[in-house]
C-alpha cells in the first residue's frame, strides 16, 4: 500500500477470499457507494461468494488522532473502524489497494489488522487552471487520484495573468473580459466555472475526503482582472489576458480607494462558495515599479506611515484578511508575504528554493507554514532530463526526500503539498504524466515519513495499473 500504514499485524498466513460485497452498519450512503464502486472496479463480477463488511464507529476516546482508523480482515469478514468520516474514507482506500494487489496476484486478502492515521494534517495538491483550463471531468479525476493517495487539500489556482476562471455575479466582467485570451495564432482560448459547477466540484471533493482551497492571486498576477476592470490599475492601459508566461509589471493599485471595496465584495462572494476555513490570496511575484511611480500608492504609504512598498502589500493583505476573518476564513499567502510586516494569523506557503530560510522567518514571526519548496515539490518540473516540463528536475527520489522535520520550527509546519503549474501542460494526459508517480512519493512522506525509499519503490511497483479504470 501507499502510503504505508503506521502499523500492520498479520494473523498467520491465512486469507479471506473476496466475493460479492455485503455492507452493514454504514453511517453514510456516500461511503458505501465509494466502497462498492471501487470493489466492482477491481473484482470480477463473476464472483459467486459473498464478503461481509461492517462499519464500526469508534468512540471519541478510543482514538488518539481524529482520523485514526482500523481495518480488520478475518475469516468471517471485514470490519472498518474509524472516529471520523475521513477516517472511514482512508480505511476504504487502503482496503481497495489491498484488494487490487490480491486480484493481481490471484490470491485472497491477508488476515490481520491495520491501525493507521496521518502524520500531517495538510497533505495537498495544487492545480493551476489559469494557464490552461481543464474542466469538470479532469478535475474530478484529479480529485479521485488524490483520494486514493489520501491527499486531503486541493489548492485550486483560479486566477492569474492568463485567465480568470470563476464566475462572479457581483462583478460579471471578470468572466466576460478576463476568462478568454487571444492566442498568437488568432484563436480564442479560455473558460470558467459557473458557481453551480464550483458547488458541484466542492461537493464531489467532500465525498472523497478532500477540502477545496481556492486561490485568487493578488496584487500581482492580475492582468486578467485588470482586463475586466482596468481602473483598478495604477495607470491607464489596454489590458488583455496574457497568452505568454512570466511576471508582468501592472498590478492592482493599493492606493485606489475603490480597490478595497471591490476586493472585499469579490472575495466574500467567492469565499461563500467554499466551506473550507482557508482562502489563498497569492502575494507572490508582485513587482512594485508601478507602486513606486503611482501618486495614489505613495500617498497611501505616507498616510499609513509605512516604510516602503513591501509594507504596503502587507497592509493590503492584512486589510483583506480582517474582512475574511469575519467569515471564518484564515488567509494563506506565498512566502513573499514574509518580506513585509506579517501578522501571525496568516499562514505562509513556502515555495522558493529549499524553503529553510522562509521557515526560519515563519518561526521567528510565529506563523504556521506549509511546505512546497520548488526544488522538491514543483511537479511542472521535469521528472528526469528527457522528460516533459519546465525549469529544473525533481525526480521521484527527490520528492521522497521531503521531510518537514528537517525544517526550522517544524512544530509550526502544518504539512506540505505539490504544485502543478500548467504553462507547459495542455491536457489531462500531460497532467497525469507530470502527477504520477511523484504524487505517490508526496503522499507517503506526508502520511508516514518513517519509511525507506527502496521499500516505497517496491510497493509502488505492485500498484501498477491501479489507476487505469479509476
Amino acid at each position: 500500500m501507499i502510503p504505508r500504514p503506521a502499523e500492520v499485524q498479520l494473523c498467520g498466513s491465512g486469507y479471506l477470499n473476496p466475493g460479492k460485497l455485503v455492507i452493514s452498519n454504514c453511517p453514510d450512503p456516500a461511503l458505501a457507494d465509494l466502497l462498492e464502486r471501487g470493489w466492482k472496479r477491481i473484482l470480477s463480477s463473476s464472483q459467486v461468494t459473498t464478503t461481509l463488511l461492517s462499519f464500526h464507529q469508534m468512540p471519541r476516546i478510543a482514538a488518539t488522532h481524529r482520523d485514526m482508523h482500523l481495518i480488520s480482515i478475518a475469516e468471517d469478514g471485514i470490519t472498518l473502524s474509524a472516529k471520523s468520516r475521513h477516517g472511514f474514507i482512508y480505511a476504504i482506500q487502503s482496503l481497495l489497494q489491498i484488494l487490487h494487489e490480491a486480484a493481481v496476484n490471484l490470491q485472497g486478502l491477508p488476515l490481520g489488522q491495520i491501525v493507521d492515521h496521518p502524520a500531517y494534517e495538510w497533505r495537498g495538491l495544487h492545480l493551476d487552471e489559469s494557464r490552461h483550463f481543464f474542466g469538470i471531468k479532469t478535475v474530478k479525476r484529479y480529485l479521485r487520484i488524490m483520494s486514493v493517495l489520501k491527499l486531503n487539500k486541493f489548492h485550486w489556482h483560479l486566477s492569474d495573468d492568463q485567465g480568470w476562471r470563476i464566475q462572479s455575479k457581483l462583478h460579471p466582467m471578470l468572466c466576460e473580459k478576463g476568462a478568454y485570451r487571444r492566442e498568437p495564432d488568432g484563436s480564442t482560448y479560455g473558460g470558467f466555472y459557473t458557481q453551480d459547477e464550483i458547488r458541484e466540484i466542492v461537493a464531489y471533493a467532500s465525498e472523497h475526503g478532500i477540502e477545496v482551497i481556492p486561490e485568487i492571486d493578488l496584487p500581482g498576477h492580475t492582468t486578467a482582472m485588470l482586463a475586466a476592470y482596468p481602473h483598478l490599475a495604477c495607470f491607464n492601459g489596454d489590458f488583455q489576458p496574457r497568452h505568454d508566461w512570466g511576471v508582468f509589471p501592472d498590478i492592482l493599485c493599493a492606493g485606489n480607494d475603490e480597490l478595497i471595496g471591490f476586493l472585499d465584495s469579490l472575495l466574500q462572494e467567492i469565499a461563500a462558495l467554499f466551506p473550507s476555513p482557508y482562502i489563498h490570496l497569492g502575494g507572490d511575484e508582485a513587482p512594485k515599479e508601478r507602486w513606486k511611480a503611482c501618486p495614489k500608492c505613495q500617498k497611501r504609504i505616507q498616510e499609513l506611515q509605512l516604510r516602503d512598498e513591501e509594507e504596503l502589500q502587507s497592509w493590503l493583505f492584512h486589510r483583506l484578511a480582517k474582512s475574511l476573518q469575519k467569515m471564518g476564513k484564515q488567509v494563506i499567502g506565498w512566502d513573499e508575504i514574509l518580506d513585509g510586516q506579517i501578522d501571525p494569523s496568516l499562514i505562509v506557503m513556502i515555495w522558493r528554493g529549499d524553503g529553510k530560510d522562509a521557515a526560519q522567518k515563519c518561526g521567528d514571526n510565529h506563523n504556521p507554514y506549509i511546505l512546497c519548496p520548488n526544488q522538491i515539490c514543483y511537479f511542472d518540473w521535469k521528472e528526469h532530463a528527457a522528460g516533459h516540463g519546465a525549469h529544473g528536475i525533481s525526480s521521484l527520489a527527490n520528492v521522497f526526500s521531503l521531510n518537514p522535520k528537517d525544517y526550522p520550527y517544524s512544530e509550526l509546519c502544518l504539512g506540505g503539498q505539490a504544485n502543478l503549474w500548467t504553462e507547459h501542460i495542455h491536457d489531462q494526459k500531460e497532467l497525469e504524466a507530470m502527477l504520477l508517480p511523484r504524487a505517490f512519493a508526496l503522499a507517503e512522506r506526508l502520511w508516514n515519513p518513517h519509511t525507506g525509499y527502496l521499500d516505497f519503490v517496491s510497493r509502488l511497483e505492485r500498484l501498477e495499473g491501479f489507476f487505469d479504470t479509476l
